[in-house]
């Protein structure tokens, strides 16, 4: 008995994208803002923890643990 191929990936069609400077300061703050943000998430996501919290690079076992 044979196994079934997966059904192909469907992708939708491709669109036009149109490069326009932006004119309007308003607009440019908030595409600001959004950057901003995007990449305050990504290095905020790699905090460390000191050791003496138990964090990375601990090998102190947790209170209440033996």
């Amino acid at each position: 008995m044979s196994k079934k191929a997966p059904a192909p990936l469907r992708i939708a069609p491709l669109q036009y994208v149109v490069a326009e400077p932006i004119t309007d300061p308003a607009e440019q703050a908030a595409i600001d803002k959004l950057r901003k943000r995007e990449k305050q998430k990504k290095g905020g996501s790699k905090t460390r923890r000191s050791r003496k919290d138990g964090g990375v690079g601990s090998n102190a076992t947790p209170k209440g643990r033996g």
